[in-house]
């Protein structure tokens, strides 16, 4: 084909996002001066950085054995692939929710094109580092040989499945090594308002918050909270007092998008009495449209007045006409037209004139809508708006919910709590979604465990209507063969996960019937199950070999793009992953004039303008064949198999031409 034709021919990318490349060509655009060869000049660099740039050896931050290894590992890309396992999956036409079988590591970089800035908020409860639960492959440079390896897709070679003990050395750096890649790409993930969630003990707590202070920013820190979880507490080392409770970090994306953090008081007061039992707005008048009015903005602390808050005690002046607002000190008389003058409320302690206001000036005037004017007599009285009725702002403490809760949310759905090793409580999880993910959005979870959260997500959204939408990423960890599951029949923990699933889906269903009755759009229970897997297009697989019969067959099946053993199914989703669809992604199959094609569908079953795919490598279609998929589908893009033209490139540019005429994009695998 001439090269004027291969302008009009894209190729889908073979790997995950390249970040070290895409970096470059960030600073190539915003700097090209510090690109020469083709390679980043960090002298030049550091030279237009001028006193912004820190000296090397005088930087602050946390540093380990292994740091700059764990910074590669997340910037390598992949080949891996996601192959879809519908017999193990729930409702999988109708639902959007995702559960993963593989390592995150590996799964987190195939994310990262379709979910790009596209997850709510993430929580985890990665392994605490207690020298008993660390279980995880510790080749970076072949992520995805070790998880073949593990969960044997492939013979055995030097897997890694141990514990973390601090006398096998480098105890922290290890758990550091396996935490930094993994936040880094989880990062990426988040919208701009989105948050992350992580629960921690004292083993490395100090570590995963200076951790996330270097990947997030220091400016992007939310919250630390605490969980009183244990008040009869626990020994650690033998020294000191007992522990009662652990940590759950909070950091944002872009903390400026990040809003005050509320949620219904009286599920507050159901989950943790004891910090909400008191709370009741002083509600002065009836409900105003969407909001009830609070307190007056005056201090009602005596204490709060001219000598002690000058800044605080002003005159408002207010138009009632035009709603407009400007204050003044208390002994300025302007001339306003239109204008009344609120004076602050009067101080009876018998030696101040005046209590303070609650809000500064500046904020008098920028959340002017915040506020309402009560006519009284001839004067105003001045409160303040609630719009979300019944929330309250939370607090940084978690108390009432017991380590020992998470037992009893298996046992309410009939499974045995002895499944799982200390699985973290519902509500915990729920009151974090609550607040971290209100009304829509995706959670991810890609230390799944128990699947906590899945749970935790559809319980809140049969409460309050809600449509959020859950990513589950477990690795096929094996059971103990000695453990009550594997006897049960589960062989590995991402089994009894899904397993919890069902089972609370059916409950939740259950116990809201009546409720659920009157959504919209039925409760969301179900869930797409994907595997990890090396991609099934032979000619991307990157598994490195140094058998000279292995390398032979390789270079054998490169002649054909795809492997014989995957399914059109295994194609059709990569395909799609390579594109940067989500995998809640439908399509359907399409016969067009003789031959099948798959077809992106959206909401309300349109195809109009949607991509279409032909994946059928044995079979070549003839040139009327295609022209008539252009014609009749007109889809935005077309992708179809190298190897489908069979050699034949006299079919490929005529493909190519036609595709222009109708403003097609093509692609080919």
């Amino acid at each position: 084909m001439q090269n004027h034709e291969n302008q009009n021919l894209n190729q889908l990318p073979s790997t995950s996002p390249n970040f070290r490349t895409d970096l470059a060509k960030k600073l190539e655009e915003l700097v090209p001066e510090v690109i020469a060869d083709g390679k980043v000049d960090v002298v030049k660099l550091k030279e237009l950085l001028a006193e912004d740039a820190g000296e090397p050896n005088e930087r602050f931050g946390l540093f380990w054995p292994g740091k700059k290894q764990a910074l590669r590992a997340a910037q390598e890309p992949t080949t891996a692939t996601l192959r879809p396992a519908k017999d193990e999956s729930k409702d999988w036409d109708t639902t959007n929710n995702i559960f993963i079988e593989g390592d995150n590591l590996e799964v987190l970089k195939v994310l990262q094109k379709q979910y790009h800035n596209s997850i709510k908020m993430i929580y985890i409860d990665p392994p605490y580092n207690t020298g008993k639960d660390f279980v995880y492959p510790d080749n970076f440079k072949e992520g995805l040989q070790n998880y073949l390896e593990f969960s044997q897709q492939v013979d055995e070679g030097n897997k890694k499945i141990s514990t973390n003990t601090e006398t096998a050395g480098r105890y922290h750096s290890n758990w550091l090594n396996m935490m930094y890649p993994r936040l880094k790409l989880a990062r990426n993930l988040l919208t701009d308002d989105g948050v992350i969630f992580i629960s921690i003990d004292g083993h490395e707590y100090d570590n995963l918050l200076k951790l996330l202070l270097e990947i997030f920013g220091e400016a992007n820190y939310v919250n630390t909270f605490t969980w009183v979880n244990n008040l009869k507490g626990r020994q650690i080392s033998g020294h000191g007092a007992a522990r009662t409770y652990e940590y759950i970090v909070c950091f944002a994306r872009k903390i400026s998008l990040v809003n005050e953090f509320r949620a219904n008081a009286e599920r507050l007061k159901r989950a943790m009495p004891s910090v909400y039992k008191g709370f009741d707005y002083k509600v002065q008048s009836d409900k105003y449209g969407d909001y009830v009015l609070k307190n007056e903005l005056y201090n009602s602390n005596s204490a709060f007045n001219e000598e002690t808050r000058p800044n605080l005690v002003f005159d408002i002046f207010y138009n009632p006409d035009t709603n407009d607002i400007k204050t003044f000190d208390v002994n300025v008389v302007p001339q306003l037209d239109g204008y009344v003058k609120i004076s602050p409320k009067l101080n009876n302690n018998g030696t101040n004139k005046y209590h303070a206001y609650r809000w500064s000036r500046d904020k008098v005037i920028s959340e002017s809508y915040n506020l309402e004017f009560v006519k009284v007599g001839d004067n105003f009285k001045i409160y303040t708006k609630v719009r979300d009725i019944g929330d309250t702002t939370v607090k940084d403490v978690i108390t009432d919910i017991n380590t020992t809760h998470g037992s009893s949310d298996i046992a309410k759905i009939n499974l045995n709590p002895k499944l799982f090793d200390f699985p973290k409580p519902m509500t915990l999880i729920y009151f974090l979604a609550m607040i971290g993910l209100q009304g829509d959005g995706i959670i991810l979870d890609f230390f799944a465990g128990s699947a906590t959260t899945a749970h935790a997500v559809m319980q809140l959204n049969a409460e309050d209507g809600g449509n959020r939408k859950h990513i589950m990423v477990q690795l096929p960890e094996p059971t103990d063969e000695k453990s009550e599951a594997f006897k049960a029949g589960y062989k590995k923990i991402s089994d009894i996960a899904r397993e919890r699933i069902n089972r609370a889906g059916e409950k939740i269903k259950a116990d809201f019937a009546d409720k659920l009755a009157e959504r919209d759009t039925p409760l969301d229970v179900g869930y797409r199950t994907y595997k990890l897997a090396d991609t099934n297009f032979t000619k991307w697989q990157s598994t490195p070999t140094g058998d000279l019969t292995e390398l032979q067959v390789r270079l054998n099946l490169m002649r054909e793009s795809s492997n014989d053993n995957a399914s059109e199914e295994d194609l059709l989703v990569e395909v799609l992953l390579k594109m940067g669809l989500p995998l809640t992604t439908r399509t359907k199959t399409v016969d067009v004039d003789g031959i099948h094609v798959h077809q992106v569908v959206t909401e309300g079953d349109s195809s109009d303008g949607q991509p279409v795919l032909y994946l059928n490598e044995h079979v070549k279609p003839a040139l009327e064949q295609l022209r008539t998929i252009i014609t009749d589908l007109a889809p935005s893009k077309f992708v179809i198999l190298d190897d489908a033209f069979q050699g034949d490139n006299q079919l490929k540019t005529n493909l190519v031409q036609t595709c222009k005429s109708y403003d097609v994009e093509l692609w080919t695998a």
